[in-house]
């Protein structure tokens, strides 16, 4: 008798278990938020414009895996790719020789994300989702070309970031197709700023020319730091730097704050 009493217990855990895992995979589109200023330059040097962008400006895919603790309540986690607009934008530079010219900057991120939430859903199909945002790995490329006299340069970057936490949240809908197949959709928000840690010149040419292979250590890398003093590795603070390290460089902080509308599919064993 105890043994029935057991096994019946042991198959309603497991169908209750199964009843309310669920998988899911969607896409979207995140909206910048919070955005910086971009000053463009004309090409004719006769006007200058103020853009705004955000890093956080994409299309984002993702899946996610959840389980229902009881009719209402839920943990999530959620893995998506992040893979950011082409914010493009024009600077002036000077040249003894050849004067006034432009450089134009693109800037570019992916990011693989990890999110944490927790999920409350009424009996409606109106949820809510909100939790941690975690960027477990990504670059920002940032490529520049020059033209400076009847040379043109062109300089590409990759620039990674520190371990960051941030903060996402979401309201949708649920419809039910089926006990098992349910489509949604959901506007979220997504708060994170990351630190710069490191950066790494990929490519450097002249009129096509390679010109990486020349470059030292000092020139190529750098490393963020939040002090610039005397035993730094900076020749602007340090006459004895090492051109076989990498370059010493004050922090920044990059904002990918972000609106998103998503749709998706959610799938419960």
């Amino acid at each position: 008798m105890r043994k029935n009493v057991l096994l019946i217990l042991v198959m309603f855990i497991a169908g209750s278990l199964s009843a309310q895992l669920y998988v899911g995979g969607k896409l979207g589109y995140n909206f910048g938020a919070q955005k910086t200023a971009f000053t463009t330059t004309a090409a004719d040097f006769k006007s200058i414009d103020v853009n705004f962008a955000s890093l956080g400006q994409g299309l984002v895919p993702g899946l996610k895996v959840g389980y229902f603790l009881n009719d209402n309540w839920g943990v999530e986690l959620g893995f998506d790719y992040f893979m950011g607009s082409v914010i493009s934008y024009n600077v002036v530079g000077f040249h003894p020789l050849a004067g006034s010219y432009l450089t134009t900057i693109e800037l570019q991120s992916t990011q693989i994300r990890l999110s944490p939430q927790l999920v409350y859903k009424s009996d409606m199909g109106m949820y809510g989702r909100f939790g941690m945002m975690l960027p477990v790995s990504g670059k920002t490329t940032a490529n520049t070309t020059s033209v400076i006299g009847t040379k043109t340069y062109v300089k590409n970057m990759e620039n990674k970031g520190t371990f960051s936490l941030g903060f996402t949240a979401a309201l949708g809908y649920e419809y039910e197709l089926s006990d098992a197949l349910k489509l949604f959709g959901e506007f979220q928000y997504t708060g994170l700023a990351i630190k710069s840690k490191s950066s790494l010149v990929t490519e450097y040419t002249i009129d096509g020319a390679d010109q990486l292979g020349g470059m030292t250590t000092y020139q190529k890398e750098t490393v963020s730091v939040d002090v610039l003093d005397a035993s730094s590795n900076n020749t602007t603070y340090n006459t004895s730097a090492d051109m076989s390290k990498a370059q010493d460089v004050l922090r920044t902080s990059s904002n990918y704050s972000a609106f998103g509308i998503n749709i998706g599919v959610n799938f419960a064993f």
